[in-house]
């Protein structure tokens, strides 16, 4: 629960952060005028309006977690605790094929379930807009006092969800016995030694070929499905706010969003269900890369369309008419127009499926192969050898390609990926 815990905080960001941020602070004014303090104002003004988003980033993560495959895999199996997620697996992996469509099926369906109370929560969101027709004032809030305690709680936060685990790692994979802090401990053997005691990697995983096959599929395989995915959930955002039928925007809206509240796990089920066999014109995809795309495309469009439907919210119509009046088509407006202006929402739409998608591990252990294996799979073969050490490292070169892959992009399109998702 800790470690979810940690893992999904940014999420609340994401998912939260930007409906604070359109928050009008002329309430606040109002309550302070009328006498009320900070902290009466925080809880009888901001948090019954933002409850309704704060609730469906809420549901939203506990629908997340219901499919979160890696870390009860790696801390719960060997004490015996099971989630639907690891059932899950382990029913396939003994092919019960028949136990693992229930579970997979009840795992939807809680998904569903979620989906459905999430949307019932939009619905009653307007009851709590803030920002009308009248002009609304966001500002930036002084802490005052309370600025020293609010940064010592985001530095704990960030030593204990990033820098402690992180330092963790780095320790284990420099030491031949954790926790023991001799001189005679410390090797790079896992990083860059030859001729180890070792069945399955007698050399360290820089000088392994499969590490460096896995990164490289990582890589293109993960980041063909992510910019796919940040196009098309920006022509999905352009549809759902330029559409004249109200039915289709919504329709679209739900239906790109669904996969998210379908967990990992299952999703993967699903499609290894689809494309075991062929089908008609269709072939059999199992054991191919094109299937690991075709599931990370589906499986990231929601972090994708809500960037795009976001970006569009806030782009007039006025620039697309001027250009129509002038004789361009739609291709031309979309390409000379449209992507250049919403250049940052559509990195943001990138970056947050590669990310996603580059530490993912719920939807590729069930379908990737020895011949497709990525850098997830690839560490949790080394778990299951128990090369603890080993893996540790392939661990931190996920988190390295994450970061700076997510840093590199921000850089190059002037995004920034903190702004959140919106729409």
């Amino acid at each position: 629960m800790i470690v979810l815990a940690l893992h999904y905080t940014p999420f609340v960001i994401l998912l939260f952060g930007n409906a604070l941020r359109r928050f009008d602070s002329q309430l606040e004014d109002s309550a302070r005028i009328l006498g009320a303090r900070r902290f009466t104002v925080t809880m009888r003004v901001i948090l019954p309006l933002m409850r309704p988003s704060l609730v469906s980033a809420i549901i939203l993560i506990f629908a997340k977690c219901l499919g979160e495959f890696g870390v009860p895999y790696v801390l719960g199996m060997p004490v015996q605790f099971e989630l639907l997620s690891t059932s899950l697996y382990r029913n396939i992996s003994s092919r019960q094929t028949g136990v693992a469509a229930v579970l997979a099926g009840a795992i939807i369906l809680i998904g569903v379930i979620s989906l459905l109370v999430d949307a019932r929560l939009v619905k009653e969101g307007k009851r709590f807009v803030t920002v009308g027709s009248k002009g609304s004032m966001n500002r930036l809030s002084d802490l005052g006092r309370w600025r020293g305690l609010a940064t010592s709680a985001a530095g704990v936060v960030f030593l204990i969800s990033v820098a402690v685990p992180l330092l963790t790692l780095f320790l284990s994979t420099i030491m031949r016995l954790p926790g023991v802090f001799s001189a005679d401990n410390f090797t790079l053997d896992f990083w860059i030694g030859h001729d180890l005691k070792t069945v399955a990697l007698p050399q360290g995983i820089l000088l392994t070929p499969e590490f460096w096959a896995a990164a490289w599929n990582t890589l293109w395989i993960v980041g063909l499905a992510a910019t796919t995915s940040g196009v098309l959930g920006l022509l999905v955002g352009y549809i759902v706010v330029r559409t004249p039928v109200k039915f289709v925007g919504g329709a679209l809206r739900q239906i790109t969003f669904f996969p998210y509240l379908v967990p990992g796990i299952a999703f993967a089920v699903s499609y290894l269900s689809l494309f075991a066999v062929a089908r008609g014109p269709i072939p059999a995809l199992y054991g191919t890369a094109a299937i690991l795309v075709l599931a990370f495309i589906a499986e990231q469009m929601p972090y994708a369309s809500r960037a795009g439907i976001s970006a569009m919210m806030q782009l007039g119509k006025e620039p697309e008419e001027a250009a129509q009046v002038s004789g361009a088509g739609w291709w031309k407006r979309m390409i000379r127009i449209v992507i250049p202006i919403q250049k940052g929402s559509l990195a943001t739409g990138v970056l947050l499926p590669f990310i996603s998608g580059v530490k993912g591990l719920s939807l590729v252990v069930i379908l990737a192969v020895p011949g497709t294996n990525v850098l997830t799979t690839y560490s949790l073969q080394l778990v299951d050898y128990g090369y603890q050490q080993a893996a540790n490292a392939v661990v931190l070169m996920v988190a390295a390609i994450a970061f700076f892959g997510t840093l590199l992009g921000q850089k190059l399109t002037k995004s920034n990926l903190a702004e959140g998702l919106g729409g």
